[in-house]
């Protein structure tokens, strides 16, 4: 079954195929675990979403369009869920730039990915004293700036997949992410100024 795309195993499941669904379970829990950690701040909180994630693809099977790509269907399940719950404001947390993730099997933290991912510059200072005050403009962003954050600099989606999770233009999503970069690096007091 490792070799049969998403689209394929979703179809299977959908035709009542137990295999397919643990496939597609086992594909997506640690990804999708970790973008709802990264919207909501909270472990055990993240842990119940991803839950109910999978509770409602389970259910709601018959009605994903194989055409579609699985990736950004689930996405879009646990986009809005995590939405909910900060709106609702049951689960809130903020969101740690200290906090492990994983990246190609290694512990890095949140500071160290939020880049552009043309340029890569680090803009994260490396003073205990600015990584403080980086934490808590991190915290001061509005949540469609995390999550642009938490899906392009975090989970490595490309501008178009999250576009088609959030349901807006592939521009938005750059001018969102952008823009969040440039609220944080003046919020921490760093000249954006561009060479000439």
């Amino acid at each position: 079954m490792n070799s049969l795309s998403d689209e394929n195993l979703a179809r299977m499941a959908k035709e009542g195929d137990r295999k397919a669904f643990e496939e597609l379970f086992g594909r997506y829990k640690k990804p999708i675990l970790n973008f709802i950690y990264r919207v909501i701040g909270n472990k055990e909180t993240a842990e119940e979403i991803t839950q109910e994630v999978f509770i409602r693809v389970y259910k709601n099977l018959n009605i994903f369009d194989p055409n579609r790509k699985f990736s950004s269907w689930i996405y879009v399940i646990a986009r809005n869920l995590a939405k909910n719950a900060l709106r609702d404001r049951v689960y809130f947390r903020d969101l740690s730039i200290e906090a492990p993730i994983a990246e190609k099997g290694k512990a890095i933290a949140l500071k160290d990915v939020i880049s552009d991912p043309s340029a890569k510059p680090d803009f994260v200072a490396e003073s205990a004293e600015l990584n403080k005050e980086a934490q808590a403009v991190l915290n001061s962003l509005p949540l469609k700036y995390r999550e642009v954050i938490a899906m392009c600099s975090v989970q490595g989606f490309t501008y178009k997949e999250a576009a088609a999770v959030i349901g807006c233009s592939v521009a938005t999503v750059a001018i969102r992410l952008n823009k969040a970069k440039i609220m944080f690096m003046k919020k921490l007091g760093i000249d954006i100024k561009r060479p000439r």
